[in-house]
């Protein structure tokens, strides 16, 4: 008898283990909607650069967005006070204007502030070289008077780059949250190229062709822990 009182004993605790398997397998359950939390943004970035005493093309000069620096702006052709006409036919010892500028051009309201950078390569005929090759065949002694105050060079050319960067030392803001241009325009990175006055022509006498091409970048500004420099290095070289 007492081995099947302890047989019932058993078997209740196993009846009651199996319940409260049970009961927690039928526990009421239920879940939310999906909030779908949507994301957008009518902000972005867009810049001008213009180099008024090369071209003539001013920031109010929408046109100037499309142009190669190639000719001067339309009724200048002729007009000798511009560098890109000096540099058709361009003599030892001129200094041709040429002043790279840069504006956060936030037009329609939606801009945010940013870090501008410069691009800078060299070609003799149609060879890229460095800068310091191109300022030892072509340039004056003391070479381009870079504005090193507002700019500063960030990657030199080399023989495995061939381009120089120049990032601008503050933000450009926005156009509306000033009175004057000052805040949302860089200085010019520099304003002329001084040709070496013992420029000796080839044995055809032909001077050398050559130029100079700038191209401007920019990044969204104050990220908290963002090297600038070094983003800028990243996405001018990926582009």
């Amino acid at each position: 008898m007492k081995r099947k009182r302890a047989g019932l004993a058993i078997t209740g605790l196993l009846v009651v283990a199996i319940i409260a398997v049970g009961a927690t397998l039928a526990l009421l359950s239920t879940t939310t909607g999906t909030k779908t939390n949507a994301f957008s943004s009518n902000r972005n970035i867009s810049i001008q650069l213009r180099e008024d005493k090369w071209d003539g093309y001013t920031f109010e000069d929408g046109a100037g967005d499309s142009t190669t620096g190639e000719e001067a702006i339309e009724g200048h052709e002729e007009d000798m006070t511009l560098g890109v006409n000096q540099a058709k036919a361009y003599l030892p010892g001129q200094s041709i204007p040429k002043n790279p500028t840069v504006k956060n051009n936030n037009t329609n309201g939606n801009g945010v502030e940013t870090r501008v950078a410069l691009k800078v390569t060299y070609f003799i005929g149609k060879q890229q070289v460095t800068y310091e090759t191109f300022k030892t065949t072509l340039l004056d002694t003391n070479g381009i008077a870079f504005d090193t105050d507002n700019w500063t060079k960030i990657q030199n050319s080399s023989d495995e780059k061939l381009a120089d960067i120049y990032l601008y030392n503050e933000e450009l803001g926005l156009e509306e949250d000033n009175k004057t241009t000052e805040k949302n325009t860089t200085t010019p990175l520099f304003s002329t190229v001084p040709i070496n006055k013992n420029l000796q022509p080839d044995a055809e006498g032909k001077l050398p062709s050559f130029n100079i091409n700038v191209q401007a970048y920019a990044i969204q500004a104050g990220i908290d822990g963002m090297s600038i420099e070094e983003e800028m290095v990243k996405f001018i070289n990926a582009n």
